[in-house]
């Protein structure tokens, strides 16, 4: 499995540079042009106007990519040909060329040490076929680092659009499951979580389904049985958002503001319990407990009389 975890803190996105400099000045313009001409097929204008003659066009159809969104991936500066082969620079293609595409350790092998392990005791691994590979959930064409992403909730969205590919489409599930697995419901596994959709576009799956890891995001997912299900786990003030896809958010500016206890996850989202304001609990209380002393003072009244 490649490294995917999404907001990580930025000494965990740096470690995953490679340690690689830039020695051609001209190279991202060499790319570029390498790309291109990929592209000129490989895309929505590709198709629509065919560069070459004889093209099978029902199989192009399945293998577009679209060239904006390639760019602004992690992959988006490196060539086609890094993970495709030189096989594939020629065309037709030479006939052995898919054989030669690379999987993702080559490139990440110190991730991949900590990854390999996570995976093989997961729920992924233990129920579905050998089809299920690291661009089952992570396409390399799009994937990208919570760092570039503008919102903690951008990442939400990306991770779990990963998972609702497959949680949410029966064709898609049962490819890559063993024979005797039936897809869960989501709304059903789910009924014991209020407002499921809102959880959804602020949290990823994966911070409930995998546990906490110290840099990255632990590739074990895990099934229901060990999935958190405490509503307190987040919803509280030193809870699990500032372990998981909030962590950078409240390792940098953690504390309090104008009496809002994790301040800084306001800028995105409002957590009941875990933005306490002790203000607004002062105040409540010194209203409960003014309530109950005008209260008192009338029983004493009453007695009295």
């Amino acid at each position: 499995m490649p490294l995917g975890a999404p907001w990580e803190p930025a000494r965990a996105a740096e470690a995953d540079e490679f340690g690689l400099e830039e020695k051609d000045p001209e190279l991202p313009g060499k790319i570029k042009a390498w790309n291109a001409d990929c592209l000129s097929c490989h895309s929505e204008a590709g198709l629509k106007n065919p560069p070459r003659q004889g093209m099978d066009m029902a199989l192009l159809a399945k293998l577009l990519v679209d060239h904006p969104r390639f760019e602004a991936s992690d992959h988006g500066k490196m060539a086609c040909k890094d993970c495709h082969s030189e096989a594939y620079v020629p065309y037709p293609h030479l006939p052995n060329a898919k054989a030669q595409i690379k999987g993702c350790e080559p490139c990440h092998q110190q991730p991949a040490k900590a990854i390999v392990p996570e995976f093989k005791a997961s729920k992924h691994f233990k129920d579905h076929t050998a089809k299920f590979t690291c661009l089952s959930c992570h396409d390399s064409h799009t994937m990208r680092k919570a760092a570039k992403l503008p919102s903690a909730q951008a990442a939400s969205r990306q991770d779990n659009h990963q998972c609702l590919a497959c949680h949410d489409d029966d064709r898609r599930y049962l490819a890559l499951m063993k024979p005797e697995t039936r897809r869960p419901e989501m709304s059903k596994v789910h009924d014991w979580l209020p407002e499921l959709a809102l959880h959804l576009d602020h949290v990823r799956c994966v911070d409930c389904h995998s546990p906490v890891a110290d840099m990255a995001l632990s590739h074990e997912v895990q099934g229901k049985d060990k999935a958190v299900r405490q509503c307190e786990s987040c919803h509280a003030e030193q809870g699990e958002l500032g372990r998981r896809l909030y962590k950078p958010m409240l390792i940098d500016q953690p504390g309090e503001t104008d009496g809002f206890a994790n301040a800084a996850l306001l800028r995105e989202v409002y957590v009941l319990g875990a933005n306490r304001n002790r203000w607004i609990d002062w105040g409540g209380l010194g209203a409960l407990s003014l309530t109950a002393l005008v209260v008192l003072v009338r029983f004493v009244r009453r007695r009295k009389t």
